[in-house]
């Protein structure tokens, strides 16, 4: 399976330098907005900024408190996100109980998810790891149709949450150590090529450069023959000959007469001692 990697972050990592992220080859990073009703990440904006300004694809997550309402969470999380409109689908951290019992925190999940599908327009991600979901959240036949990002540590495949048959990201590491990065930070993988994720995040993969036609001076040689020399000059070495009809790029001008650079180090006679040798075009 191609794999495409990325991280995410909170106010535990401190000041990041993206650039430096994405020259690391770190795609997306995913932000930490808010927990419950109740917080908001002081470094949330400056990570979203810093992360889209870097050319990394974005997302953010949103903690779920099962003990809270889910309508005041949603709304503190869309009015943290105010304008912002996330590369990824949004997410949804899965990770609290607060001692509530498996029936009324799979209540605030689903409800939670409504309301993001509702007011964003996309299912959110669904981040967990088996360890708590298989143990907290009540089976449903509504938790497939939800991308997994599934935590799992020191495996050579992740374990999966019952409700799921694939992952979409994997959060393999929970100390990784990342160019531009101080503290130790969590990796992913997403499950696909680069191509994958951007057809994931809709966004059109930038066309590949192609060849563009030499904008400037040409020279036609006009002469049956005239030397290539090393330098602007007849006392430079003779390396090599041009004969009538070929045309060169002129990349300078230079010499007591005139001669002209076609290529790094060979320069031949434009006009010398009178008689022209090329033509520009």
């Amino acid at each position: 399976m191609s794999t495409t990697p990325g991280i995410d972050v909170s106010r535990w990592q401190g000041e990041i330098n993206w650039n430096a992220v994405a020259a690391a080859g770190y795609r997306f990073a995913v932000v930490r907005a808010t927990i419950g009703n109740y917080y908001t990440d002081p470094r949330f904006y400056e990570n979203w900024n810093g992360a889209r300004g870097a050319g990394v694809l974005v997302s953010a997550y949103h903690v779920v408190a099962p003990d809270r309402p889910a309508d005041s969470q949603i709304d503190r999380f869309f009015d943290v996100l105010g304008a912002r409109k996330s590369d990824l689908p949004l997410v949804l951290d899965i990770e609290l109980s607060h001692d509530i019992s498996p029936a009324d925190i799979t209540a605030c999940i689903k409800d939670c998810a409504h309301k993001v599908e509702q007011r964003d327009g996309r299912k959110p991600i669904i981040y967990t790891a088996g360890w708590f979901w298989n143990n907290q959240v009540l089976e449903s036949p509504e938790w497939s149709a939800y991308d997994l990002w599934v935590a799992n540590y020191g495996v050579s495949a992740p374990s999966l949450p019952t409700g799921w048959s694939e992952w979409k990201i994997w959060q393999y590491s929970d100390k990784g150590q990342v160019p531009g990065i101080a503290a130790a930070t969590d990796l992913n993988w997403f499950a696909g090529s680069h191509d994958d994720l951007l057809a994931y995040a809709n966004v059109e993969p930038e066309p590949e450069d192609e060849p563009q036609p030499d904008a400037g001076l040409r020279a036609r040689v006009v002469a049956s023959r005239v030397n290539v020399r090393s330098g602007p000059g007849a006392n430079y070495s003779d390396i090599g000959d041009l004969y009538r009809g070929a045309v060169v790029n002129v990349v300078s001008l230079d010499g007591k007469d005139v001669w002209v650079e076609f290529e790094p180090g060979k320069w031949a006679a434009l006009t010398f001692h009178g008689t022209r040798y090329m033509e520009l075009e």
